[in-house]
């Protein structure tokens, strides 16, 4: 059987995990480049859909986020469900649910769901202890053709 110390290792683990994935979201919706860049190793791989090929390094990871809307400009809320964490010394795997708010025309600038689907992470632990992603493939299950009110045309 674990030890208490060992036990509560897994879940400060667990915990620094969910606080990269939460930054995530934060910094992407509000515009936080430094603390959205801190989320990922120097090479980590981000897959999102809407770049063939994905983004790989933080140079790549970099361009994406000044591709992506933030706050003023665009109000949308990236949020995160049910995560399923392995555990691996250093490394984790991750699952989970997400699904986008945004405000649309047609509905009075109400909050509506733009996308949902799931995240499956890669992370390590990090020489300064932080746990970071190494890999996110953003698997998008379904998304509205309407555009949300601060959508980038193109």
């Amino acid at each position: 059987m674990a030890t208490v110390e060992q036990r509560l290792k897994v879940l400060e683990d667990k915990r620094e995990i969910l606080r990269t994935m939460h930054a995530y979201g934060h910094c992407l919706d509000y515009g936080d480049e430094d603390g959205f860049l801190d989320c990922w190793t120097e090479d980590a791989f981000l897959g999102w859909s809407m770049i063939p090929g994905g983004l790989k390094g933080h140079a790549r990871i970099r361009e994406g986020f000044h591709i992506h809307t933030h706050a003023p400009q665009a109000w949308h809320k990236h949020m995160l469900a049910e995560p399923r964490i392995t555990l691996a010394g250093d490394t984790a795997t991750v699952q989970s649910y997400f699904w986008r708010l945004d405000p649309y025309r047609s509905s009075n600038a109400a909050p509506e769901i733009y996308a949902f689907g799931r995240y499956l992470d890669r992370f390590v632990r990090c020489k300064d202890g932080r746990w970071r992603f190494t890999e996110r493939v953003v698997e998008k299950e379904a998304a509205r053709e309407e555009k949300p009110i601060g959508a980038k045309e193109g």
